[in-house]
């Protein structure tokens, strides 16, 4: 055991699809909300297909935002302070 070292194999890096929206992208969506808090999702899925060639839904837009933390709740609440 300590020459080989265990026998399962260790977990594969390549899990799940690729993101569509980097973390470039997501830092830029949030500079967005910060400057006009009241921005539709659709207009920020019209701003990332004109501006990056990305075409996003509103709903998965609305679950990626929500996964790293953006939720309307959050964005007004910051905007407010």
């Amino acid at each position: 055991m300590e020459e080989h070292g265990p026998v399962n194999r260790p977990p594969s890096p390549l899990r799940g699809r690729a993101r569509t929206i980097t973390r470039a992208l997501l830092t830029a969506m949030e500079d967005m909300f910060f400057e006009d808090p009241d921005l539709y999702l659709d207009e920020i899925c019209t701003w990332l297909t004109v501006e990056h060639d990305i075409f996003i839904s509103t709903s998965s837009l609305s679950r990626t935002l929500n996964s790293v933390g953006l939720s309307h709740k959050i964005i007004q609440k910051l905007a407010s302070e």
